[in-house]
Parts: structure tokens; C-alpha cells; sequence
């Protein structure tokens, strides 16, 4: 059945040649509909345009492989109506090169293909996280370490200045974070010289005319303006038939009074006005007609008022203009030092990145933009001819997620649109209400920008609004759209909530009889009062409270079925906690859950290097670094590693409190000499390999030698600590590829990424079908959607660390330093750092709403949101009180009120209506009722069972139905929760009919090439085996093809010269023992030198080059049940495990490469035996990587030659 559009969406894929932004509100279908404009546009009849010729710009990877895998299907979908077409055929075939990519990928796509332009070594790589972190750090010691030698005043200055002399450290903050701060503008020199010059202000006159002073009187006028609201709601108190009448006189004149100062424009103007301001006092007439409530109400407005102007008085009118001046003229020295500091970073750090010829994505931007505008000395910007190029190649461009761009990729996707030239061709699809991430310097202004001007009638720059929600249930969206009424606005938000913004259903669920008039599906208020006489925490106790609620919905509510719409049971995996950060929160939640009987799951970012297994490990190869380190000894000595006892321990360092304890260790002599000797001896050995052994081949030893995999997989979620330490094998494997080496850089590596919270969470393991409640963080819900979702943590109070310190940074005020005069021993703010403040806590909390529209959005069929209060009484009074004076035309929150919200709770608490209290007896009835009702569950049972007794006849049918009962998953008895790639290779090998499992096995026990025998001379005593085995010979080339240099081969032009260098690459690995004797020996140069003559072994080089060759990959993956065989349901999973002999990435695409030593006649024979094995590791890749897959390739040792699949 075709999609039905509406007539917006249907505009928003039917219109061509001009620019359109499309508003897509939260569930308005805007991929869809993007990927339905897409296909229009390669299958318009009369202009069709190739898809390679369309750049499609996704925020994420994941979103970019979405979209191309629907474009894809919607292309083989018409292909299926049209087999014919031969323009639909060829759209398929250039799909895979399609620009359908993140922002980073096709800069780095530009870069790749124009690096001439910009004077780039082309064998560039992407840099490592991890690997930029140590090298900032480097440079910026050698950077602090030159100008200590300089010895210059103005630096020494500098430091005193920011730091008090007493910690380089914030230093280096503050330079790194002004750093990145320039790198989200097109030019950063530009941005850093145009700080400077903020402090140089030479008079009062230019004092007015900065931005920052004329947002300062803006924000003024806001405030007054407010404070004028305020007086108006007094005066009509006032005049109500119970009001304080006797207060309307001096309500008047203090209304007057704000009339009188709200028409000021200048800062000078407010300085002097606000010190003339005055309130008179209220008349104590006393009048029994009065309503006390109505008389405390205007004396609390007042309160507001005065409370209000006073902080504006303190903050931002305490100095006069000229104090103001001379104050930032002080600093400017100091300013613009620091600044310089910066600008010698940023030099010396892109000297290293181009020293070691690597890039970051701040690198990849720049490059791009370079690459495609030329900068006159004017400051003027003209394409280039690379950019001419690209306008005349692309016919549209196609940007989703537009909120979230900043101002350097706005500048790159103008430039090659043509918009100069007269072609409008730009489509831009976002919601500013859904942009959250400020914290990456995200700019929603571009998006406002063309909101504000693009007209919504026909025209060359277009906007289109698309309005109805197809996610969400009606009750949902009415309490979206009722808060976000009251509280977003242009001020706070960025963006008016009016009609055009609101959330219209649009999605389609079965009507559901209700016998009250309350529905089910209506969102949920939960104030939950905290116990403060409970042991547990307030997290805890709010957490107990959504458990009850969750263990309810799971016994009552219903939720629509995806696949056929009717109505079924909840599950637990229908359901979501979002929280707006998982740190601290999150594992108490799950640990609540848990306790419940409720099966939870979280999945987060950060937690990795504090996990146990992999702290013990580090603190091993801390001690392999450095033993003299007595803290990461003493926890080797006490973990697994060591297997001493904190009573041995102190045994040990009893002996003498002054020494080392590892020089202890060496000097010992008792009754623990036999264990610390084994425990040195092993330390020993590992020392002297890590000076030529990888560091991911060191870490592979030990845990072979040490059994600690093992060990941790069979302790208490095995699963799960396996899989950590597996993740830490890769991340060591990704080290050997930066521009570091060795153990002590490794070490440092895993430090910087904990410091600066480079975390990658502990490894995923969770099914994606499991029966589990999710908790997540509300960023990572982004894009998400759940039928129940509950929104948790309400009253935890905003981060507002960014607007403190000594030293503050906004995009578009600048920099905010305070007032420092070290004769005086005075420090204050200046007037600009306080209005920076106001700036970044004002944008702080416009996107704190936005995080809050974006989690209740989450929701498709229940919302439900907790707040945990101290106080649930006065709570419940502030609440009555607010209600009682609200009038019957509900308008929008006061600004003062919500610009001073702290919490989320202090965003809603104005629109609360119905709420539900939970007070501590409330919780603990709550308790009593489930005990009781689980008490009333038994007694039936038993009252059952009892009768059943009393009837002996059917206690005997009851009793012959047990006995011969059979076991209802005997079906599933041979099927294993884990296996490997080669146990279904076989499986697959032995289903074929012309092979039976005897030759199977003869084909791997076959001995390779025929050779005369090398029988080299082991004592028994060292080795029982003597001989190679077919199976240890395919080992040997394996582990060959792993460790040669293939770059080093390759540069020999002749045979001869290849086959020397590949011999001299062979003893010496065997030299370093990394190759063992009797495998190097079962080696022929020869064959590996037949497959550095083909065309695989340059391709594979070159990826070698480009840091984009992975060998020996190791992969967990989970399946499908029925895709073992279809006795097994689908219901259930399997975990495939396996290791990957290589893969390279080619042309953003993935081609994977298995060696094979089989002897064999024909490529066929290892096309039937490996076709499994290849098709398994291709699936696991595209998972890994997100990418496609696009060639499998068997290199046969015994053919010499590349199979493809």
C-alpha cells in the first residue's frame, strides 16, 4: 500500500530549483519524506538526476547508512515494478558511491581528492582521540616551557594574572579551551584578534557600541518590561472586591516610575537612572474586607520586583561607564597576551599534526574550506576552481539536521550551492526546538536565521513547516504542547512555541473504552516527597517509586503492536528511563530495578577504565612500566596477577616502611620467597618484551599466559568483563597505529582518555530484542522512540560550571576575565565577564528546554515524568498559591521566573495541573499493597492446591500429566547460546551433497606443497610434538602475512629482491620470537612472494599507507536462532564469534580478505567451503564498521591466486 503524504510533505518533495528549509517537528517523518524527495529526483521523468550527483550531509554515521540502506530499497522497490529501466539500474549501481555522508566524511572526501591544492602529503591519516590528546599535551608543555625561558614580564604577568601564580594547569585550560572555541569559526586568527580588541575600548562612546553592551541594555529593557508585568498583576489585586485597595496609590507611582526608565537605550542612561530608583512604603491601613491572601500576594510581587531590579543594579549597574573602561583597559594587556598564547598553540600544534602528517576533524573542516574558497587580503572570500567544479557537479544539496551545523560547515556547503551564481539549490531539514548540542558549538542561530526570513509562499528561499506529529498519541502531545506554550519562547529557546510550532496528531492508534474519564494513556506528573529518615537516597527512593509504577503497567497496560496496530500486553523492552545524565544515576537506577525483579539494562558512555577487570590489568602494566610504583604494585601483588593477601602484603612492607616495596620484593627472604620469585620472574620477562613487542600482542601474552581471560569470564557477568577486556585488545591495537610507541605511551594514552572523559563505555552486549528496560541518557534517546517513557531526575540541578571560573568564553561575546589589581590585592568581575555570564547561563538554559522537549517527544503512547522534592508540603502550598491568583487566559511564563530555574521542575512547575504527590506513607502503602497482593496470589494457590486434595480422582490426572510431561524446548537442545564462524562453516560444509565430512577433514589434514621434510631436533623434554601439523603450517603463513612490513616488501621492484626482503622480515621475527623456529621453517618464501606480484597485495599496501588495513580482527556478533536452522525459533539468539585474517577500507567501502592453505584443485572447491565463513564475516563488518561491504576475496597459497566471492 503507498505512503499517504500530507500536502506539506507532499511540497516538500515535489518542489525544485530554489532553496527550502523545512521545520520538521519531532516525528514529522522528515527522513521519509527527504528519501521520497531523493527518489523524485532521480526518477523525475523529465530532469532525472543521478544520485552520485546529489551530496546528502547526515549528522552521523548511523544516520547516513539509514539513508542510504532506504534509498536503496525505495531504488530496488520501483526496479521491481520497472526491471527494464535502465536509468533506475544505473542509479543502483552508482549508489554506493553516492554522497550520502557526515559532514567530517566529505570533507575528508574533498581533502582526499584535492590535497594538492592545499600542500597536503597525501598519505595523511585520520588521527586517534587518545593519540591527539597526548600530543595537545605535549605541545602545550613545550609551548609554557619556552616562554618560562624567555623569562618575559608580559608573560609572567600573564600567568599571575589567570592563575594566581599558583597552578600552570589552569593555564593550559584555558588556552586549550579558547583553542577549540576559534575552531568553530571559518577563520580562527580572525576570531582571536577580535578578542583582543574587545578589551582595547578607549572611551565611553565605544563602550556603547560593543555588541556586548547593546545586548546588556537589551536584556535591561527585558527586565523592566517584566517588572512592569509584575505591577500590572499588583494594581489588578488591588482592585479586586477583596484586594489591598490602600496599596493602589503607591502602585501607581511605582508604576510609573518603571514607564519612566523603560525607554532608555543606552548603558550610561540606566547607570544614572538606577540610582535614582526608590519605592515607597505600603500603607498599614487595616480593612477586614481584605482578603489576606490577595494582600500578600501584591507585597510578594513587590518583592519580585525589587528583588529583581536589585540584582540587575548589582550585577550589571554597580560601576559607572568609565570605571567600566578603565577597568578593561587594565586587563587588555593580559587579554591580549593570553590570546597570543593561544595563537602560538595553535601554530606549534599544526607544525606537529603536519610533522607527523596526521589530521583532526577541527584539520578536516579547514582544509575543506581552503580547499574551496581563496581569502583575499581584504578579507573578501571567492570560490575556487575546486569549488566552481563541485557547484557545476552537484545538483542539489541535501542537509539534514540543519539546527546542528556551525558557522565553518554553513561556509563550506554555501560555497559549492552556486547560491552567487544564481542557482539555488540548497535543502535544509531540521528542528531548532530539537538542538541540543551547544556543548559541540553547534549554531541554531543559522537555522532562525533563514526561519525568520525565508517566506512561506512560493519564491527562490522557501520555508515549509511541517507540523503534524505521525509518533505520538494525542494525550502525549497535548502535554508537549501545553508546557512548551508557557515556557519557550524567542528569548529562552530560540524559537516562539505558537501555533505554527505546535505538535498536530497525525498518527493513527485504535480507540481504546474507558470507563473513566481520566484515559490511561494521559501524561503522568509524579512529585515524589523525599523520606529524609530512609537510609537509601533520594535517586534511590525515586527510582522505587518508577519500579512500582513499571511493575503495575506490566500487570494492566496495553500498547499498540507494531506489525499488526491492535492492542498487546506491555513489555519491558517497551518502556525507557531517561535520565539527563547517566553518571551517578543511572547504576543506581538499574540496581533498583533490578531488586525489583524488573530486568534492566544501560548502556553507557563512560565507566570503562573504572571497571575492576580492567583497573587490575592496568595496574599490571603499570608495574611492567615502572615497579617502583608502590600504589600500582600493591594492587598488582592483590589482584589476580599477583594473588597475595593484604596480610602477605604487609608482611612484605613490614620489613622496612623506608624502601620501595618492589625493591622489598627483590631483597626478601621467608616463607613467600617461592611466590614473589614466580611473580618477579614473570614481571621480569614482560619487561624486557616490551621493548619490541606491540603492545597488543604484550597484553594477548599475558592473558595466555595468566589465564585472566578465563578468570574473568567465569567470575559474576562474565559476559560482560570478557568483552571489556577484549575491547581494551582492540583499543591497544588501534595505539600501534598512532605516531606513539611502547608501554609508557600507552599508558599515558589510557590516561588522557580517562582524564578527559575519552570514554567508550563498557562493551555492548545487550540484544537489541532483549525484554529489558532501557535507561539512557536523553542525548542518546535523540532520534528514538518508545511507547512508555518515563523521564526521570526532574529536580537534579543544571551544570552551570562553564559560567565560573576566571575565565569564561561565548562564541559571539567573546571572552569574560575578571578585574585583577595585585597592588591592591583586589579581585572583581569586570563588566563584560558578567555579561557573558548572563549570555552563556541565558543560552544554557534555552537549550536545557530544548533537551526537555526532546525527551517528552521520546514518547509514542505514555509520558510520564518524576521530580523528587525535600519538602512535599510546601511544595504542594507554592503550587495552590501559584493557582489561585493564575488568570483564566493562560500566557507565557514570566522570563524571571524561568531564568532562574534550576532544575527541570522549576521549567514545569508553572504549568502543573494535576500532579500526583507521593509522599514517603504513600510509598510505603504502595509497598504494603503489593505484599499484600502478592500474599493473596499465594493463598489462592494454595487454596487450589487444597482442593485438588480433597479430589483424589483429579490429583491422580494431575499427577500421570506431570510424569508424562515432556520438556517443551527439547527442539532447542542442540542449539548453543555461543559458537564460532568455523563450527557453522563446517555445519554448512557437511550439508553438501557431494562432500562428506571424511574428506572435509582430509582436506585440512593435506600437507600444503610438497617439500622434503624438515625434522629439526627438539628435546622431549621441551616439546612432545616433532612435527608440523597441516593445521600449525596454515597457522604459520597466517601469523607470516600478519607481521610483514608490507610496504617494505613492495618497494622491491624484482622477484629476487621481494623474496630476500620477505626471508629477512621472516628470521627476524623469528630472532625476536614473535615466530616460532619450527613455523618459520614450514614457511615458503616463494608462495608469499606470489601474492606480493598481485594485485590484492597493492591494494592492500596502499590501505597500509592510509592507516586503513585491520588484521586479525576479532568479532562477537548475535544472530538470529533461525538462521542456524529452521528447527530453531527466531525468538531466539546466538552468539557467532570469530577473527578476521584482514580487511581494508577501499573507496569508503570494506573489502575482506581470507588466507587459505587448503590443497585444492579448482577455486570452486574453497568458494563451497568458505562461502558461509566470508558471508558471516561480511555481516560482522558492516556491523562493526556501518559501512558496506563491497568484496570478498579468498587468497589461496596453493593456487597462487585471489578468489573473489
Amino acid at each position: 500500500m503507498a505512503v499517504k503524504f500530507t500536502s506539506e510533505q507532499q511540497k516538500v518533495i515535489d518542489l525544485r530549483k530554489r532553496n527550502i528549509l523545512v521545520s520538521a517537528a519531532a516525528g514529522s517523518g522528515k527522513t521519509a519524506v527527504l528519501v521520497e524527495r531523493i527518489i523524485g529526483l532521480i526518477t523525475d521523468k523529465v530532469h532525472p538526476v543521478d544520485v552520485d550527483r546529489l551530496l546528502v550531509v547526515t549528522f552521523t554515521n548511523a544516520a547516513a547508512s539509514e539513508m542510504r540502506e532506504r534509498i536503496s530499497q525505495a531504488i530496488n522497490k520501483r526496479l521491481e515494478q520497472e526491471p527494464e529501466d535502465i536509468h533506475l539500474q544505473k542509479q543502483a549501481s552508482l549508489l554506493h558511491n553516492a554522497q550520502i555522508t557526515t559532514i567530517d566524511s566529505f570533507c575528508l572526501f574533498l581533502i582526499r581528492n584535492n590535497f594538492n591544492d592545499i600542500g597536503l602529503d597525501p598519505g595523511f591519516r585520520v588521527a586517534d582521540e587518545g593519540e591527539l590528546r597526548l600530543i595537545k599535551q605535549d605541545v602545550m608543555t613545550a609551548l609554557l616551557e619556552e616562554k618560562y625561558q624567555e623569562k618575559e614580564q608580559v608573560f609572567t604577568d600573564c600567568v599571575e594574572y589567570f592563575t594566581g601564580g599558583s597552578n600552570d594547569k589552569l593555564l593550559e585550560e584555558y588556552i586549550g579551551k579558547l583553542y577549540e572555541f576559534s575552531m568553530s569559526y571559518p577563520w580562527p586568527e580572525e576570531w582571536i584578534y577580535g578578542c583582543m580588541g574587545d578589551y582595547k575600548i578607549s572611551d565611553v562612546a565605544e563602550l556603547e557600541g560593543t555588541m556586548w553592551c547593546q545586548y546588556l541594555v537589551t536584556h535591561i529593557q527585558t527586565i523592566i518590561g517584566e517588572c512592569e508585568s509584575h505591577i500590572e498583576e499588583a494594581i489588578h489585586v488591588a482592585e479586586r472586591p477583596d484586594g489591598p485597595y490602600m496599596y493602589g496609590e503607591m502602585l501607581e507611582k511605582e508604576r510609573e516610575m518603571l514607564d519612566r526608565i523603560l525607554g532608555l537605550a543606552s548603558f550610561q542612561a540606566y547607570y544614572e537612572a538606577f540610582g535614582k530608583i526608590s519605592f515607597g512604603r505600603l500603607s498599614t491601613k487595616k480593612d477586614d474586607s481584605v482578603n489576606p491572601a490577595c494582600r500578600e500576594r501584591v507585597k510578594n510581587l513587590r518583592v519580585k520586583i525589587k528583588k529583581q531590579l536589585e540584582t540587575v543594579r548589582n550585577s550589571l549597574l554597580s560601576l559607572s561607564p568609565e570605571q567600566v573602561v578603565d577597568r578593561m583597559k587594565k586587563a587588555a594587556p593580559h587579554v591580549e597576551e593570553l590570546l597570543l598564547l593561544v595563537l602560538s598553540y595553535k601554530v606549534k600544534l599544526d607544525e606537529r599534526k603536519r610533522r607527523d602528517n596526521i589530521i583532526d576533524f577541527h584539520d578536516m573542516e579547514h582544509f575543506a574550506l581552503n580547499i574551496l574558497l581563496n581569502k583575499t587580503e581584504d578579507g573578501n572570500c571567492t570560490p575556487s576552481a575546486a569549488a566552481l567544479e563541485y557547484r557545476e557537479f552537484f545538483e542539489e544539496i541535501l542537509i539534514d539536521e540543519y539546527q546542528d551545523s556551525n558557522l565553518v560547515q554553513e561556509l563550506l556547503l554555501k560555497s559549492i550551492s552556486g547560491e552567487e551564481d544564481g542557482k539555488f539549490n540548497r535543502f535544509m531539514v531540521g528542528d531548532v526546538k530539537q538542538s541540543i548540542y551547544r556543548f559541540r558549538l553547534a549554531r541554531p542561530e543559522l537555522f532562525m536565521e533563514k526561519y525568520a526570513c525565508y517566506s512561506k509562499e512560493d519564491g527562490m528561499c522557501q520555508r515549509i513547516d511541517l507540523h503534524k506529529n505521525f509518533r505520538s498519541r494525542p494525550q502525549v502531545l497535548d502535554s508537549v504542547n501545553n508546557l512548551f506554550k508557557r515556557i519557550m519562547g524567542k528569548t529562552l529557546g530560540g524559537v516562539e512555541y505558537d501555533e505554527e510550532a505546535a505538535l498536530y496528531p497525525g498518527a493513527s492508534y485504535m480507540d481504546v473504552e474507558e470507563k473513566e474519564e481520566i484515559s490511561s494513556f494521559d501524561t503522568e506528573y509524579l512529585i515524589i516527597g523525599k523520606d529524609q529518615e530512609a537510609t537509601f537516597s533520594a535517586r534511590a527512593q525515586e527510582a522505587s517509586v518508577i519500579a512500582g509504577r513499571i511493575r503495575e503497567m506490566h500487570r494492566t497496560f496495553q500498547v499498540t503492536d507494531k506489525e499488526t496496530g491492535t492492542l498487546r500486553p506491555v513489555r519491558y523492552s517497551d518502556m525507557v528511563i531517561l535520565l539527563r545524565t547517566t553518571a551517578g544515576w543511572a547504576d543506581e537506577f538499574r540496581s533498583v530495578l533490578e531488586q525489583e525483579g524488573i530486568p534492566a539494562y544501560v548502556a553507557l558512555r563512560t565507566g570503562y577504565f573504572q571497571a575492576v577487570e580492567i583497573k587490575a590489568l592496568m595496574q599490571y602494566l603499570n608495574v611492567i612500566d615502572n615497579p617502583l610504583q608502590d600504589i600500582p604494585l600493591y594492587g598488582a601483588l592483590k589482584s589476580f596477577f599477583g594473588g597475595f593477601t593484604e596480610e602477605e602484603i604487609s608482611q612484605i612492607r613490614a620489613e622496612n616502611k623506608n624502601v620501595p616495596l618492589y625493591d622489598l620484593l627483590i631483597s626478601y627472604e621467608g616463607a613467600l620467597s617461592e611466590k614473589i620469585h614466580s611473580f618477579l620472574d614473570h614481571l621480569t620477562d614482560y619487561r624486557r618484551k616490551t621493548t619490541y613487542t606491540p603492545i597488543h600482542k604484550l597484553i594477548q601474552e599475558i592473558l595466555g599466559d595468566t589465564g585472566y581471560l578465563d578468570y574473568v569470564t567465569a567470575r559474576p557477568g562474565g559476559e560482560q568483563r570478557r568483552a571489556n577486556v577484549e575491547m581494551l585488545l582492540i583499543r591497544a591495537s588501534t595505539f600501534k597505529n598512532t605516531s606513539y610507541h611502547g608501554l609508557f605511551h600507552f599508558l599515558r594514552y589510557v590516561e588522557q582518555l580517562e582524564k578527559y572523559e575519552v570514554d567508550y563505555g563498557e562493551a555492548d552486549i545487550l540484544d537489541e530484542n532483549a525484554d529489558v528496560v532501557r535507561i539512557m541518557s536523553i542525548h542518546k534517546s535523540k532520534g528514538l522512540e518508545f511507547p512508555v517513557c518515563f523521564v526521570a531526575g526532574l529536580s537534579k540541578k543544571f551544570n552551570m560550571q562553564d559560567i565560573s571560573g576566571r575565565l569564561i568564553a561565548d562564541v559571539d561575546m567573546g571572552i569574560g576575565v575578571d578585574y585583577i589589581d595585585s597592588s591592591l590585592r583586589l579581585q572583581s568581575h569586570t563588566l563584560k565577564k558578567n555579561v557573558v555570564a548572563l549570555k552563556m547561563k541565558i543560552d544554557a538554559l534555552g537549550e536545557e528546554m530544548r533537551v526537555l522537549y526532546v525527551a517528552m517527544t521520546r514518547a509514542k503512547e505514555k509520558l510520564i515524568l518524576t521530580a523528587m522534592v525535600s519538602d512535599l508540603d510546601k511544595f504542594r502550598e507554592d503550587m495552590e498559591r501559584e493557582r489561585e491568583f493564575q488568570t483564566s487566559v493562560i500566557g507565557k511564563a514570566p522570563f524571571s521566573d524561568l531564568s532562574r530555574a534550576g532544575c527541570y521542575l522549576d521549567f514545569i512547575f508553572p504549568c502543573l495541573t494535576n500532579p500526583e504527590f507521593i509522599s514517603p506513607e504513600d510509598l510505603f502503602m504502595k509497598d504494603v499493597r503489593e505484599i499484600t497482593r502478592q500474599s493473596d496470589r499465594r493463598r489462592q494457590f494454595l487454596l487450589k492446591t487444597q482442593s485438588v486434595k480433597r479430589d483424589h480422582l483429579d490429583k491422580m490426572i494431575q499427577l500421570s500429566k506431570q510424569l508424562s510431561r515432556c520438556y517443551p524446548y527439547q527442539y532447542l537442545s542442540n542449539l548453543f547460546v555461543k559458537t564460532t564462524v568455523s563450527e557453522l562453516k563446517k555445519k554448512a560444509i557437511h550439508c553438501l551433497p557431494d562432500q562428506s565430512t571424511e574428506n572435509f577433514e582430509q582436506g585440512y589434514a593435506r600437507q600444503l606443497f610438497e617439500e622434503q621434510e624438515v625434522v629439526p631436533y627438539i628435546p622431549s623434554f621441551i616439546s612432545n610434538k616433532e612435527e608440523v601439523s597441516g593445521t600449525d603450517r596454515g597457522s604459520a603463513y597466517h601469523k607470516a602475512m600478519e607481521l610483514l612490513d608490507f610496504a617494505a616488501v613492495m618497494k622491491n621492484a624484482g622477484k629476487e629482491e621481494r623474496e630476500t626482503e620477505i626471508n629477512r622480515q621472516l628470521d627476524m621475527f623469528e630472532r625476536e620470537e614473535v615466530l616460532d623456529g619450527r613455523w618459520r621453517k614450514s614457511i615458503l618464501s616463494s608462495k608469499l612472494e606470489l601474492f606480493f606480484e598481485g594485485s590484492l597485495a597493492v591494494r592492500m599496501a596502499k590501505a597500509d599507507a592510509d592507516g586503513k588495513l585491520k588484521k586479525e580482527q576479532p568479532f562477537v556478533m548475535g544472530l538470529s536462532a533461525d538462521r542456524l536452522g529452521e528447527q530453531f525459533p527466531d525468538s531466539e539468539q546466538v552468539l557467532i564469534q570469530g577473527i578476521i585474517d584482514v580487511f581494508f577500507e577501499e573507496d569508503g567501502n570494506i573489502i575482506v580478505v581470507d588466507y587459505k592453505t587448503d590443497v585444492i584443485k579448482t577455486p570452486q572447491e574453497l568458494i563451497a567451503r568458505y562461502q558461509v565463513q566470508l558471508d558471516y564475516y561480511a555481516e560482522a563488518l558492516s556491523r562493526l564498521t556501518g559501512k558496506n561491504v563491497t568484496q570478498k576475496i579468498i587468497y589461496s597459497f596453493a593456487l597462487g591466486e585471489e578468489i573473489q566471492l
